[in-house]
C-alpha cells in the first residue's frame, strides 16, 4: 500500500497526462475503460478496503473495551469505553459515503448506523428492549434480526451517554449484555464488509462487466462519483441544516447527528477529508479550471473548521459560532454546486439521487 501523500502525488501526475489533450467541454477527459479501472482500483485498494480495515480494527477495541468495562464498572472504564466508541464512530465517518457494494448487503448500512430517526423510533424501541430484559435476543443469531435502529453505533452513543449512565449499568446487568451484543454485532458487520469487498467486490472493479452489473468501468466509477456528490449533500441537509434552523433562537441541538457525544462537527471533518480524497482520485475525469474551483472550497472549509470546536451543541449555543455554522452551511452548499457544473462539463451523468427523493 502506497503512503497517502505518494497515492495522491501518483493520482496528480495521471491528471496532468490526461489533461494534456485539449477537449471541448462536454467531452470525457477519460476515454479508455483500463484508465478508468485504474482509478477505481487504486480507490479500492488505497482508500475503501484500508478505511473498513480500520472500523474493523477498531470495533474489535470497542468489544474489549466493553469487557474490561463490563467486568468492572467503574468511571475510568465508563471513559476508555466512550473513547473507544468514539474511535470506532470516527472510523465508521471515514467510510460513511460509500453507500453501494457490500455495505448494503444484509442491511448492513443501517444497522451499523440508522441515522437520521427523525420520529425517535429507535430510542423507543431500544428502551423497550431494556424494559423486556429479554436475553434470548441478544444472541448472536438473534440480534442481528432485531431491529436495526438497536443494533448500531447510534444506540451505543444513547447507552453509554446517558446522563445517568454509570449508575444505570451498575443498577442493571442487561445493559452490559445489550452493550455487548451492539459491540460485538458492530464487528460482525464491519468483518463482513470488509471480506467482502477483498474477497468479491475487488474482483469486480478489476472486471466490471464479468460480474453483471456494471456495463464498463465508467459504469463503476459513477457510483463513486455519485458517492462523492451523495456525501456532500447528506452533510449540508441532513448534517447542518436541521440543526442550524432558520435562525440562531431556532437551532436544534439535537438534530445533529452524535449530539450526545458531542462530536457532530468531529464527524464532518471526517466526512470532507474522505470527500476530498476521493475527488482527488476522480479528479482527472474533470477539466482543469473546475478542479481549481473544488480544491478552493475544500480549502475554505478547512479554514471554517479549524475556528469551530468538535461539538455542534457548543457551537449553536454562541452566536459567533453559530454566524460560523452557517458558513459552513452556505460553503458546503458551494462544494456540491462546484462538484455539480464539474460533472455537467463532462457527459458523466450520475442518475437517481437518493436524497432527492426524486
Amino acid at each position: 500500500m502506497l503512503p497517502m501523500d505518494k497515492y495522491i502525488a501518483k493520482l496528480s501526475g495521471l491528471i496532468l497526462l490526461l489533461l494534456a489533450s485539449p477537449l471541448t467541454y462536454g467531452q470525457n477527459l477519460i476515454t479508455r475503460d483500463e484508465d478508468w479501472t485504474a482509478i477505481n482500483i487504486a480507490v479500492t485498494d488505497e482508500l475503501i478496503i484500508p478505511s473498513y480495515q480500520n472500523l474493523e480494527s477498531r470495533s474489535l477495541e470497542l468489544i474489549s473495551a466493553t469487557e474490561n468495562f463490563c467486568s468492572d464498572l467503574s468511571a475510568l472504564n465508563l471513559d476508555s469505553l466512550k473513547n473507544s466508541y468514539q474511535q470506532s464512530m470516527l472510523a465508521w465517518q471515514a467510510i460513511q459515503h460509500i453507500q453501494f457494494g457490500p455495505i448494503t448487503y444484509f442491511n448492513w448500512n443501517y444497522r451499523m448506523h440508522y441515522w437520521p430517526d427523525e420520529r425517535g423510533a429507535s430510542g423507543r424501541q431500544l428502551d423497550a428492549l431494556i424494559a423486556s430484559q429479554d436475553e434470548s435476543v441478544l444472541t448472536s443469531n438473534a440480534f442481528p434480526r432485531q431491529s436495526v435502529g438497536v443494533q448500531g453505533l447510534p444506540s451505543l452513543e444513547k447507552l453509554l451517554y446517558d446522563a445517568n449512565a454509570l449508575s444505570d449499568f451498575r443498577d442493571n446487568a442487561y445493559l452490559c449484555s445489550l452493550t455487548t451484543s451492539i459491540s460485538r454485532n458492530i464487528n460482525e458487520i464491519s468483518f463482513g464488509v470488509t471480506q467482502r469487498w477483498m474477497d468479491e467486490y475487488r474482483a469486480l472493479i478489476l472486471d466490471p462487466v464479468a460480474g453483471g452489473f456494471y456495463e464498463n468501468a465508467e459504469d463503476l466509477s459513477i457510483d463513486f462519483l455519485k458517492a462523492l456528490q451523495e456525501s456532500i449533500a447528506k452533510i449540508r441537509d441532513l448534517k447542518l441544516a436541521p440543526a442550524i434552523g432558520e435562525s440562531f433562537v431556532t437551532t436544534r441541538t439535537r438534530s445533529a447527528e452524535s449530539w450526545r457525544s458531542e462530536s457532530s462537527l468531529t464527524n464532518i471533518k471526517n466526512n470532507l477529508n474522505s470527500a476530498e480524497l476521493l475527488f482527488t482520485a476522480y479528479s482527472s475525469a474533470f477539466y482543469e479550471e473546475d478542479i481549481t474551483a473544488i480544491v478552493n472550497v475544500f480549502s475554505d472549509l478547512a479554514v471554517t473548521l479549524a475556528a469551530l470546536p468538535d461539538s455542534m451543541v457548543t457551537a449553536l449555543t454562541n452566536e459567533m459560532q453559530y454566524a460560523q455554522l452557517q458558513t459552513l452551511h452556505a460553503e458546503v452548499e458551494a462544494l456540491h454546486e462546484a462538484l455539480e457544473t464539474a460533472l455537467k462539463n463532462t457527459d458523466l451523468y450520475l442518475g437517481f439521487n437518493s436524497l432527492d427523493g426524486d
